[in-house]
């Protein structure tokens, strides 16, 4: 239900804060819906990149936060290549 939920917000979204709005609309599981949705929409340049700059500044730094996510980036950006 989460990846159809996912799947048919980035269908429908025009922009990146368009999308993480419709799958918190979605209510429900939103944060599991909203990954699939934002990490499925960060492999294109068809939807605007428009989410607030808090969300990175403000992003908690907890076990599992900011530097730990920083990190992951990078070592899938490497795999990736």
């Amino acid at each position: 239900m989460s990846v159809l939920a996912a799947l048919t917000a980035l269908s429908a979204a025009s922009s990146l804060s368009d999308l993480l709005t419709r799958c918190v609309n979605y209510t429900g599981d939103v944060d599991t819906v909203a990954t699939i949705a934002l990490a499925a929409a960060s492999c294109t340049t068809e939807l605007v990149a428009d989410l607030p700059h808090a969300l990175l500044r403000d992003l908690e730094n907890g076990p599992y936060g900011h530097d730990y996510l920083t990190e992951l980036d990078k070592v899938l950006f490497r795999v990736i290549q």
